[in-house]
């Protein structure tokens, strides 16, 4: 097995409410690249959560044809809804 060499990782100072958006995965930091890439791992993470809710379901007949880009798409549909249906203000 190949020796692992250690890393240099640089300490990055953040704010308390960077800290809570990166933690919460609200992209809400007031940083416009850490918001986009928290915006990004929460699409992903719930397009993750979606299909495999539907391989769960074990009803694949009913999603795209029965193949996994198809699935894959359609777990980005809904994951997209869900996000596009938190951002709206309600009352």
């Amino acid at each position: 097995m190949a020796e692992l060499k250690p890393i240099t990782v640089t300490t990055v100072e953040l704010t308390a409410k960077q800290y809570a958006a990166i933690h919460l995965c609200v992209p809400d930091s007031g940083d416009a690249d850490l918001d986009a890439m928290i915006r990004r791992a929460q699409r992903e993470r719930l397009a993750g959560q979606m299909y495999a809710g539907m391989i769960a379901a074990d009803n694949l007949q009913s999603w795209e044809g029965n193949n996994v880009g198809g699935v894959s798409h359609v777990a980005y549909v809904l994951a997209d809804a869900v996000i596009a249906a938190g951002e709206v203000k309600h009352g």
